[in-house]
């Protein structure tokens, strides 16, 4: 059974995106009208594009989201759900923002409690300290 996408031909001609991040939109946007909507994950992006680390995936939808081409939110633990509405997005970004500002807090919390342990005068240094 063959399918068939229309693209719109701004998004061919659009010099500001490569070819994966063209590609992946494609994929994410065939996905549009799923009875569950858009859920890929990954590792199945990876395969499709052939893009071989992880980090460049995410590079690629985090430069689809500056756009506001698409939103991602993690729902399992490789799944994310893709939407394309603008109220959506909106919300699928504030809590991705509230999600990367909680981990962020909860590092640099472990970091202070960190450098206040080896500030202690129980700790024998052995070499030098590189900072």
């Amino acid at each position: 059974m063959k399918y068939f996408e229309k693209i719109d031909k701004d998004l061919l001609n659009n010099r500001a995106l490569n070819s994966h991040e063209k590609l992946i939109y494609i994929i994410c946007k065939s996905f549009k009208n799923a009875p569950r909507g858009c859920r890929i994950s990954h590792k199945y992006l990876m395969q499709r594009t052939g893009i071989k680390t992880q980090p460049t995936l995410i590079r690629c939808l985090d430069r689809l989201t500056l756009f506001g081409m698409l939103a991602r939110k993690q729902i399992e633990n490789g799944t994310c759900h893709y939407v394309f509405d603008k109220p959506t997005m909106q919300e699928y970004i504030q809590h991705n923002l509230n999600k990367r500002r909680r981990i962020s807090l909860s590092k640099n919390r472990h970091n202070r409690n960190l450098n206040t342990a080896l500030s202690s005068p129980n700790v024998i240094n052995i070499g030098k300290v590189i900072k």
